[in-house]
């Protein structure tokens, strides 16, 4: 099946030297291709929407539409379109942004010609394999063979692994955006577990894919059992598609549909944390349309609770070497009821603030056990504190859908650490407490 590619550059020169190198391409290697020019972003943008483009050699800086709002608007529509951006040698900065927002690679002008075709070799056959599902007689899940030749794989023996997977499923990578109430599953999978780490049992959580789900596995589930599992999942997540077998549970998670999710795309650069266990970092950021900052704390308001996050974020270095005293919780948990003191003010900020309360409140309670724990929690209280700052700054500075976009998050984590301080219950009549939500 043939391929159709467009090649966007207001400069005639430069227009003319791509269509010729991949017309040279496609007689020497016999390839179908069809070849669509543009003068601006805003005419590759139009034929989008009448023609089916693979892939684009889109220029940077044109007029009427830069390269980069084209990239932004045609990935929006057509996610699957590849976009390769090409610009000038020592254009670094844009050729970041064009990649943060849609663009898959960038080359370099003037072009090469044997470098080019390469490349276009290259491109070519991601668009070949791309959609490819091999029948994978290793896939773990208990649902199908056929999935994605890649995986993810957590190997879960403390609790900081645990909070790993929790952080990287809900905040750090991209499933937010592909699975509708994921959040529901990540709670029951964290209680899961930690259930399995009181028992001192190590499992493993696997992550296959196909064009239509997400498979998640979890192994060494015999201490519990099928039969507990599924009464569980009736009373906490019965929405689950679910299978179990003697020591292996698979859920099955529907993936949403383009026109379901939103495009990752905005204005500003997306600023995320760094992820500690893998060299991808994507952040979620909303349309451009629903992007707006919130006045909901006066200046000298928003100062003060400024002031706590930061004084926060030093009592916090202290947990992850053990090194809290009594008045450092004590100071941390003032800091808490301080901030949502502040947070009260607001009725947009009424569940972050009694968030905050219950979460000083349970670590007032359980002191000992938070100190003694002060390390393995570093963890989690440093997310929870990632997730607030994350928050400030997209509510005052950046722009978010709604003032309340991350209160879930938030919300559930906050419910997670107080989960945590409990005292460690090891029987069978104490399971239900665990998922307790």
């Amino acid at each position: 099946m043939g391929k159709n590619i467009l090649v966007v550059d207001d400069n005639d020169v430069n227009l003319e030297v791509i269509t010729l190198l991949i017309r040279q391409y496609a007689q020497e290697q016999k390839e179908s291709i069809e070849i669509f020019t543009a003068t601006d972003g805003k005419m590759a943008v139009d034929l989008c929407k009448t023609q089916q483009i693979d892939i684009i050699f889109m220029d940077l800086m044109m007029p009427i539409m830069s390269g980069i709002e084209a990239t932004k608007s045609i990935k929006a529509s057509h996610p699957k379109t590849m976009i390769i951006a090409v610009s000038a040698f020592g254009d670094e900065e844009r050729q970041k942004e064009m990649l943060r927002n849609g663009a898959e690679d960038y080359m370099i002008k003037p072009l090469n010609a044997l470098l080019f075709k390469n490349r276009l070799r290259n491109y070519l056959q991601l668009l070949k394999t791309r959609n490819h599902i091999g029948n994978k007689a290793k896939a773990r899940n208990l649902f199908t063979s056929k999935v994605y030749n890649y995986h993810m794989d957590f190997t879960v023996a403390t609790d900081a692994d645990l909070s790993e997977f929790w952080e990287a499923i809900l905040m750090r990578f991209d499933f937010q955006r592909h699975i509708e109430h994921v959040s529901d599953f990540v709670r029951f999978i964290y209680r899961l577990g930690t259930l399995q780490l009181q028992n001192k049992y190590k499992f493993h959580i696997l992550i296959e894919e196909d064009t239509e789900h997400f498979y998640f596995t979890l192994d060494n589930i015999k201490m519990i059992g099928c039969e507990k599992i599924s009464a569980l999942l009736l009373q906490y997540y019965e929405q689950a598609k679910y299978l179990c077998k003697e020591n292996t549970l698979s859920f099955s998670l529907e993936k949403m549909t383009p026109e379901e999710m939103e495009p990752l795309f905005s204005d500003a650069p997306a600023v995320a944390a760094p992820v500690q266990s893998a060299d991808l970092t994507i952040m979620q950021t909303p349309k451009d349309e629903e992007r707006r900052t919130f006045a909901i704390l006066e200046p000298d308001e928003l100062k003060e609770f400024e002031d706590y996050l930061l004084k926060l974020r030093s009592l916090i270095l202290l947990m992850e070497n053990s090194s809290l005293e009594t008045s450092d919780i004590e100071e941390l948990c003032s800091c808490f009821n301080e901030m949502a003191s502040i947070l009260s003010i607001s009725n947009d900020t009424y569940v972050l603030s009694n968030a905050l309360k219950e979460l000083s409140a349970a670590i007032l309670q359980n002191q000992e056990n938070f100190n003694e724990s002060s390390a393995q929690l570093f963890d989690f209280v440093n997310a929870f504190v990632n997730d607030l700052i994350f928050w400030k700054n997209k509510i005052f500075y950046e722009g978010a859908p709604s003032v309340n976009f991350l209160n879930d998050s938030i919300t559930s984590n906050a419910n997670m650490l107080h989960s945590l301080l409990q005292p460690e219950s090891k029987s069978d009549e104490d399971l239900d407490d665990i998922f307790d939500f």
